[in-house]
């Protein structure tokens, strides 16, 4: 591979000579709109655990003390122009609510010790997820109160997780699978509760901050550990409802996002009502930009863990430049985006490189277009 840079000091010089000429939230309007805007948009997924630790603090800081939360949040607004808030529930957060036990590492993020729901004869011991008197739920509610009133300027939004996803917080994945085949009656109550409860956190997050954006995360539905036929039976028609339901409360269409391998459920992607499809980096984007790129903005998909954590800057820039050239002339629109959360390790150098090599290469993009950058 030809070398792009010597060192990262190399990189800080071309860094501000190619600087932003627009906010993100600004870009993303007029992109979407259908202007020319200065550079394609772009999105690290979930990147305040990854921060935490460039900045100097621990992931169980973050989320213990809020004045290093807010001083992350400012930060990454200012080094990486990450201008919104995402006040979500974790993989695990439902199901910690539910009575699931909840560890938080020192370094690292959450885990479940302990799932609630180890027999159905137990279903009575699960607790309510009420967003106003919960453990879990009503310390997240007033830590994005505190977030809506120290940074009043910043778009603030929230986040769930998907049907299955939610489900194996709440009993071990390996009896979750068994269900399908052994209980599957009692499993789709399961599913459901899930959801509804989902849906009630959407529900508070909009009546106490006013209709906002949410996305949706959903990695236990992915091929990698589903059938085509557990997906349609047992994931597509709750992952439908919550995805409708999100719509309906906030007025938006949810985003999102699976790891693993979709290709297959991609048909059933394109039925949903989404603002936009995060791909995993196992899957091909120019294959999801010809699937799916008449209908939906497809997000995606730069490697997190090999290329972001572990690989050197020119692998980042190189990265960043074959995504743009496969999706940059998806119909709906493309967002440069790493393939799923930017992990904990990850240097601040790549970070930046991502950056660049996106004001680089994707200068001039206009949706459906290849940016002048790459011409």
């Amino acid at each position: 591979m030809e070398v792009l840079f010597v060192d990262y000091s190399e990189l800080k010089v071309k860094m501000n000579e190619t600087k932003s000429e627009m906010s993100s939230s600004e870009r993303l309007k007029k992109y979407m709109s259908g202007e020319v805007v200065d550079h394609i948009p772009y999105n690290f997924l979930t990147p305040y655990e990854a921060l935490s630790e460039i900045y100097g603090y621990t992931t169980s800081q973050m989320y213990n003390d809020f004045n290093v939360y807010a001083e992350i949040i400012e930060r990454a607004r200012e080094d990486f122009g990450i201008e919104g808030v995402n006040v979500r529930l974790s993989l695990r957060s439902m199901g910690a609510a539910m009575g699931s036990t909840l560890v938080y590492p020192e370094h690292g993020i959450d885990r479940i010790e302990e799932h609630i729901l180890q027999d159905y004869d137990d279903w009575d011991k699960m607790d309510e997820a009420d967003p106003y008197n919960n453990k879990i739920l009503t310390p997240l509610l007033e830590r994005a109160a505190k977030v809506k009133e120290r940074f009043p300027d910043m778009t603030l939004s929230t986040g769930v997780v998907g049907p299955l996803s939610t489900t194996v917080s709440i009993r071990p994945i390996e009896k979750v699978l068994r269900d399908t085949r052994k209980n599957p009656e009692m499993l789709k109550q399961l599913i459901a509760l899930a959801v509804d409860n989902s849906l009630k956190w959407v529900e508070a997050f909009t009546k106490e901050f006013g209709k906002a954006t949410a996305s949706i995360s959903d990695p236990v539905t992915c091929t990698d550990i589903l059938s085509l036929s557990q997906f349609e039976e047992f994931s597509f028609p709750e992952l439908k409802r919550l995805v409708s339901g999100i719509k309906e409360i906030t007025g938006f269409k949810p985003t999102l996002h699976i790891c693993g391998h979709t290709k297959e459920i991609w048909p059933y992607i394109k039925e949903l009502e989404i603002s936009s499809f995060s791909v995993d980096n196992c899957e091909d984007l120019a294959e999801a930009r010809e699937i799916l790129g008449d209908a939906i903005t497809i997000m995606g998909n730069v490697p997190p863990v090999d290329v972001l954590r572990n690989g050197s800057i020119d692998d980042v820039i190189v990265s960043v430049k074959n995504c743009i050239q496969k999706g940059a002339t998806s119909p709906k629109g493309y967002i440069l985006a790493s393939g799923c959360q930017v992990a904990i390790g990850t240097p601040r150098e790549n970070l930046e490189a991502f950056i660049y090599a996106a004001r680089t290469y994707g200068k001039g993009a206009k949706i459906g277009e290849m940016p002048l950058g790459m011409m």
